[in-house]
């Protein structure tokens, strides 16, 4: 039996699958944005039918209940046919975001922002094309930063004649580009944001993109990937919902793509007199990253999602050139061999760094509360013996939860706790252990885009800890965050360990006064944030930093 098969029948054929794919959009909701943390909250307080994770982020708007609908997108605004195929436009919201640091840079997850002291705003808005399969996400960033001037570690540390400070400081920032001042005028720049042309069809999507990605369970900071760095050009391959199976639901993403370098050395480095001949200028080169997230829930324990991430990247270079094409495109796969950075082989390693982590977040809306773990680990173990005894060794890890207290009126009082830690483990005391993002060997530029950390914003060797209590009613939220984050303690003790001096850690203190309100189609998110410093970079002392944010959106319903 012979089946005849004509140009016409599939045409047809194919115009069916565009129009069966058409009756969701595939319009992402951007990382850190309200919307994001409104769906977590729902889902937590068991409002919802929503079974993501969140923890491959960003999401698709398809995941969120209608009733979310007016703060993702607005309606279709043009209906129209293309070549046969039913089409349409939506007016992604409109963003608005200012923000002013007195004395100094304070702050992550900013996405495009600077590292900034003074005032720097970042303007936003564009469109969704739906036609068929295809989707076409136009949402550019324009950036304005003062980049006032203040004290660096230049600045503060000119006449110390210490070696092993100068030896620490030299020996991160000759392996990482990310300079603490980008120049010395005022910085504007148009990034593509969270722009992305894909096609999609039910659950699985494939296509490029400059979104900003977050990988984790975590809240305040994510050890694989975050919104602390402008998003990178990548190809991605990814599913857009749970895709159920006869053992769970599953989530994933694939990604390969392009960081970029941000131009700017670390500040004038020549103001130290006793270390400027320690500088080692960085080789102009693109890093190529490729990474994968995957998530599982198994069908047998409700609530419990299960997840494992990891990264590679390096210099695209000569060596990269001269890679197969598996290397060169999903490296992250292999992952980097045993020797990646042992400096002692006569062969700068492999010229890769990789890293993978562990994650599980437990949803418990009977109790309207969840938690949450992140265990991560910067290059391969080399044994399971070596494993077995020394776990912690190139570890990071994230712990956190909330819980909403339900009150008579509506209303619910939330409060949400984490805590982050990138600080190396003692066993860098009998062996080496390299600092999060920094690589010492090819690629020198660390784990960055345009100068700022794709994983958590708080930086190498960086611990965090907050403390967040809200009130919250619909849309509406109002509340207190208290951090306290702990600067580059991996530094600090390759600095002051022979000194014998244990009282100059650099730690800010931080509340968080914030609200969120929504009222017609306007959202208005401020905050204001006082900041208590003690030792800034490293010098004893205490000093004040104040930090204000405000955000305008608009949503064209």
């Amino acid at each position: 039996m012979s089946i005849r098969i004509t140009i016409r029948s599939l045409y047809v054929l194919i115009l069916l699958s565009f129009t069966a794919a058409l009756k969701g959009y595939s319009q992402t909701i951007p990382v850190g944005s309200y919307a994001e943390e409104l769906l977590r909250r729902d889902q937590v307080a068991g409002n919802t039918g929503n079974t993501s994770s969140l923890v491959i982020r960003p999401l698709a708007s398809t995941v969120a209940d209608p009733a979310f609908q007016p703060l993702i997108s607005s309606h279709e605004y043009l209906k129209f046919n293309f070549m046969g195929m039913p089409s349409g436009l939506r007016i992604l919201p409109f963003n608005w975001l200012n923000e002013y640091n007195v004395n100094r840079p304070f702050g992550y997850n900013n996405s495009s922002l600077y590292p900034n002291a003074g005032y720097q705003s970042m303007l936003s808005g564009g469109f969704l094309l739906k036609a068929g399969i295809l989707n076409v996400q136009i949402k550019p960033e324009l950036v304005y930063a003062q980049n006032k001037s203040f004290s660096t570690f230049a600045d503060v540390q000119a006449r110390n004649n210490s070696p092993a400070l100068m030896g620490a400081y030299f020996g991160q920032i000759n392996g990482i580009d990310a300079p603490e001042r980008f120049g010395t005028s005022s910085l504007k720049h148009l990034y593509p944001g969270q722009s992305k042309i894909t096609l999609t069809y039910k659950s699985i999507e494939a296509g490029v993109s400059t979104e900003n990605l977050w990988w984790g369970p975590g809240i305040r900071n994510s050890i694989m990937m975050s919104n602390s760095a402008p998003g990178f050009f990548h190809w991605t391959f990814n599913s857009t919902k749970p895709v159920k199976t006869l053992v769970g639901s599953f989530e994933w993403q694939i990604i390969g793509g392009n960081l970029k370098q941000s131009g700017f050395a670390p500040d004038d480095v020549s103001k130290l007199i006793y270390g400027s001949n320690l500088y080692s200028p960085k080789p102009k080169v693109t890093r190529y990253i490729s990474a994968y997230s995957v998530n599982w829930q198994p069908k047998w324990l409700k609530g419990l999602y299960l997840g494992l991430s990891a990264y590679d990247y390096l210099d695209k270079d000569s060596l990269y050139h001269n890679k197969n094409i598996i290397r060169k495109v999903i490296p992250v796969i292999t992952g980097s061999s045993l020797k990646a950075n042992d400096i002692n082989n006569g062969q700068n390693g492999d010229q890769q760094d990789f890293a993978y982590a562990l994650n599980i977040r437990q949803l418990l809306p009977l109790y309207k509360a969840e938690i949450y773990f992140e265990w991560a680990r910067n290059d391969r173990t080399g044994s399971i013996s070596d494993f077995l005894q020394e776990p912690e060794h190139s570890s990071a890890y994230t712990f956190g939860g909330r819980k909403l207290f339900e009150l008579s009126r509506g209303g619910f009082i939330q409060i949400k706790s984490e805590i982050t830690q990138l600080q190396r483990a003692p066993t860098y005391l009998l062996r080496d252990e390299p600092s999060w993002y920094i690589h010492s060997q090819s690629p020198r530029d660390g784990y960055t885009n345009y100068g700022r950390y794709i994983g958590a914003g708080i930086g190498p060797g960086g611990n965090s800890f907050i403390f967040d209590i809200s009130y919250l009613k619909n849309y509406n939220s109002y509340g207190l965050m208290l951090e306290r984050q702990l600067h580059n303690n991996d530094l600090y003790y390759q600095a002051f360990t022979e000194a014998r001096v244990s009282n100059l850690h650099w730690v800010d203190i931080a509340g968080t006064f914030y609200a969120n309100h929504k009222f017609k189609n306007y959202l208005l998110s401020a905050e204001a944030t006082p900041v208590y410093t003690l030792n800034y970079e490293y010098k004893n002392g205490s000093t004040f930093n104040l930090h204000a944010r405000i955000n305008f959106t608009y949503f064209f319903n």
